[in-house]
């Protein structure tokens, strides 16, 4: 009876130590008590004892590539990593603590950002532009992803994407096709999957008109000229517009065929050289200054009509070359000179003028090249008159 009893309050002892021991050591295991991040906010902590999973939730576009957290821990001697070191929270970070007698735990760290906002447009830099044109577009909540942004232009009915480019989070630039028809449109950006309208219209225009080129920069009043460029439209009218030195600008009509301008030059345009600018009369729109300035000759004066051999692709050396004139009999020359022109080399060829005719002719020179044509007249000191032509000569 003796001996049981004995047994009875060891095995009250064994229990009641065995149970002390197991409630000790989940006293002393690290945890966790609240965390934060430096420079953030943190607008919602979850911290998950069961899982060992913490979730912060922060403003949205928070910066989280490098952040230094704020760590509060009970019964933890070790923080790995340590807390003093910026972390990317943009991914999971686990910390694994350690208490002074070597228990280990091991918590997920996981930040959110909040949702994506609506989009704001607060303003655009202008509401009337030219098709092709930029718009500067101000506001809110674009975002930081430049793949994520998508501005677009409707007319009501049909949506067209933009060139969208995102300079920062509250401004993005974005360009239009030169093809807008004119007219009346809105402009929305969308941000991720939120989209929004500005809430006033642009109205786009028709371009201003720009030369690219011209067929010939040397031109016989009451020849045809060609322009070639961009923005010239059959809904307008256009002209273009001569400047000389000393006089007064003047507007002739052009007609327009295959996306060209076509236009004459009247005997009102007198000798000289001008500059040259298109105009779009119905919109009042005008090109900048062609960079090339075009000379104009009288067509009562001596030039060169055309050339059966010039229209072919080349010429051998030897070769004689004929040209019908007009006017030669205006100039009392006694010499008749071909001076050809190319790049690197200029030189003179002299030539034979037949009156019975009215033709020019000379031979091709051994100089391989292709030649723009000037033809000069002289006496036996004075060069009496020098056009350049619109005929090119290649020499193989």
């Amino acid at each position: 009876m003796k001996i049981k009893l004995h047994l009875i309050v060891f095995s009250c002892l064994a229990v009641f130590f065995s149970c002390k021991t197991e409630k000790d050591l989940i006293s002393i295991l690290p945890t966790i008590s609240s965390i934060s991040l430096d420079g953030i906010q943190v607008l919602k902590a979850d911290i998950s004892e069961a899982q060992k999973k913490i979730t912060l939730l922060v403003p949205y576009q928070s910066n989280l590539t490098s952040v230094v957290p704020i760590i509060k821990t009970q019964n933890a001697s070790t923080v790995i990593p340590a807390v003093t070191v910026p972390q990317n929270f943009t991914r999971v970070v686990y910390y694994t603590l350690v208490s002074q007698s070597g228990e280990k735990v091991i918590y997920e760290v996981n930040v959110i950002s909040n949702e994506q906002p609506l989009p704001e447009i607060t303003s655009i830099d202008k509401d009337t532009i030219e098709a092709g044109a930029t718009i500067e577009v101000f506001g809110k909540y674009f975002g930081l992803n430049p793949t994520d942004v998508q501005a677009s232009i409707s007319d009501g009915s049909t949506a067209t994407p933009l060139k969208t480019e995102l300079i920062d989070s509250l401004h993005v630039r974005v360009s239009s096709q030169d093809n807008l028809l004119p007219g009346k449109y809105f402009l929305a950006l969308r941000v991720k999957n939120k989209t929004t309208e500005y809430n006033q219209p642009i109205q786009v225009e028709y371009p201003t008109p720009s030369i690219d080129s011209l067929d010939y920069l040397d031109v016989i009043q009451e020849e045809n000229m060609k322009v070639f460029g961009k923005y010239f439209s059959k809904n307008y009218e256009y002209q273009l517009k001569l400047t000389g030195s000393g006089v007064a600008s003047i507007s002739i009509p052009a007609s327009i065929s295959n996306n060209t301008l076509l236009c004459k030059v009247p005997t009102t345009i007198k000798e000289g050289n001008y500059q040259i600018k298109v105009i779009n009369s119905s919109l009042k729109k005008e090109s900048s200054t062609f960079a090339q300035s075009i000379t104009v000759y009288s067509k009562d004066m001596p030039y060169l009509i055309d050339s059966e051999k010039v229209s072919e692709t080349t010429l051998k050396a030897g070769t004689n070359v004929g040209f019908t004139t007009s006017n030669f009999e205006k100039i009392p020359a006694r010499f008749y000179q071909i001076q050809l022109e190319s790049n690197n080399n200029s030189f003179v060829q002299n030539a034979l003028y037949s009156p019975a005719n009215k033709r020019l002719s000379f031979e091709v020179p051994q100089t391989k090249g292709k030649y723009g044509i000037s033809l000069i007249l002289s006496n036996e000191t004075t060069i009496l008159y020098q056009i350049k032509t619109r005929f090119v000569l290649a020499i193989e």
